[in-house]
């Protein structure tokens, strides 16, 4: 393979990842409740999307730096300050790629909790009486759904970034692990070591007294 065309794949995939942190920032940045009796609440009052957000934007800055680096290495093919910055890029992106997980998780396994929570206190309040006011209890939940729905979108373009920065890591060349070969021994050596293996044991043998 061309030595340019793996950075060039990097360069892409940095592009897809900047685009999916992009879109996630926006569409959780715009997560906004507004209920019938006058209730309103935002992704700022939910603690586990203010970690999406902030995650969000630590990549895109980390990934707008790295996009740098990519393309100033690809035209030139020179390492920008200092040779040891290709590896030290690698490890940061391994706790972005990480950290971006760990986002995933906080933001589905909020909009989970806290949906399931919202129903079963609906079900409880109205009880009975649903059924009389089912058309503004429904309206309700339809406002509430998508709410956590924007916020399910926002995490689940997040996860492909986490895909996409993980795919990065494999194709890294910091990843490529080579065997250390076994040592060769020369042919004669190892004679040399087989009769000198002899010798010792014969040696030992006639040292040992004889039985009676």
């Amino acid at each position: 393979m061309d030595p340019k065309v793996l950075p060039l794949i990097g360069i892409g995939i940095r592009i897809f990842v900047f685009i999916c942190l992009l879109i996630a920032l926006v569409v959780i940045a715009t997560d906004k409740l507004s209920l019938i009796n006058g209730f309103k609440a935002t992704f700022n009052d939910v603690h586990g999307y203010r970690y999406v957000l902030s995650v969000a934007t630590i990549g895109l800055a980390h990934t707008i730096l790295q996009l740098g680096f990519s393309i100033y290495h690809v035209l030139t093919q020179n390492i920008l300050f200092w040779n040891g910055l290709p590896q030290v890029n690698y490890y940061a992106d391994q706790v972005i790629t990480w950290v971006l997980a760990t986002a995933v998780g906080a933001g589905f396994a909020v909009s989970g909790e806290l949906k399931s929570y919202v129903n079963s206190r609906i079900n409880k309040e109205f009880g009975d009486y649903y059924g009389f006011f089912s058309a503004q209890v429904d309206e309700q939940k339809s406002l509430i759904d998508d709410f956590f729905d924007k916020a399910n979108i926002a995490t689940a373009i997040l996860f492909l970034a986490f895909i996409s920065m993980a795919t990065l890591l494999l194709l890294s060349p910091f990843n490529r692990i080579k065997p250390t070969p076994l040592p060769t021994q020369d042919p004669e050596a190892q004679k040399l070591e087989a009769q000198s293996s002899q010798a010792q044991q014969t040696e030992a043998q006639s040292s040992e007294p004889p039985s009676r």
